[in-house]
């Protein structure tokens, strides 16, 4: 008489799903990153009536500006630049700087800690809107895409301050100021958002006792 053996394959755990605060960090990350670049090739395009995109990384520059030692130009150095209108002879240029990199990821996650934690609380207690977060999240994304590198280079001169609202109809002078600003604007949304985060976070802890 046989006996059938059979193999059984090893049950596998399921893979764990990200949590939902690392899923809005990443998604606001993300979305601050892109959003400026986007617009601006839109802007380009419409002014242009063509899109053709190049980019590069300018390492040269950046390795220089950190063998300096000189934090200003460290923060000012490129980490990509691009050309969204190749080919032409004025380039419509965007450029991620060290500085616009590391206030884009802080307000990201800021936005992001601060949405989850809000929504959480929603769900622990009464049930609440996000349209505070949401409002300043958008005035955070705004100031993000004023204060980003865009402009202009070619045989007129050059310049890469408030390109993008140049191009949506701002003038040269004021646009550069908006540019200027909007660093600061950036820095007291990030701590507006961690207040806020901390504060929510306070409260959840509470009622988790």
């Amino acid at each position: 008489m046989r006996a059938a053996v059979q193999k059984t394959a090893p049950a596998v755990a399921p893979a764990a799903a990200l949590p939902a605060r690392a899923l809005w960090v990443a998604g606001m990350v993300a979305l601050v990153l892109a959003l400026p670049p986007l617009i601006y090739a839109v802007l380009a395009w419409r002014q242009a009536g063509f899109l053709d995109v190049t980019w590069f990384v300018p390492h040269e520059e950046m390795k220089g500006a950190f063998e300096s030692g000189d934090i200003g130009l460290i923060l000012l150095s490129s980490v990509i630049s691009v050309n969204m209108t190749s080919g032409d002879i004025l380039a419509n240029m965007y450029q991620l700087t060290v500085e616009q990199l590391l206030l884009s990821a802080a307000l990201g996650t800021a936005v992001g800690l601060t949405i989850d934690a809000q929504v959480r609380l929603s769900k622990a207690c009464a049930p609440g809107a996000v349209g505070g977060s949401a409002a300043a999240a958008g005035s955070g994304l705004a100031a993000t895409v004023a204060a980003s590198s865009t402009g202009i280079l070619g045989c007129c001169g050059s310049g890469l301050a408030g390109g993008v609202l140049a191009l949506a109809g701002v003038t040269g002078a004021t646009a550069a100021h908006i540019a200027e600003y909007s660093h600061f604007v950036q820095l007291a949304l990030i701590a507006a958002f961690a207040l806020a985060y901390l504060r929510f976070a306070r409260r959840l802890r509470a009622l988790a006792v």
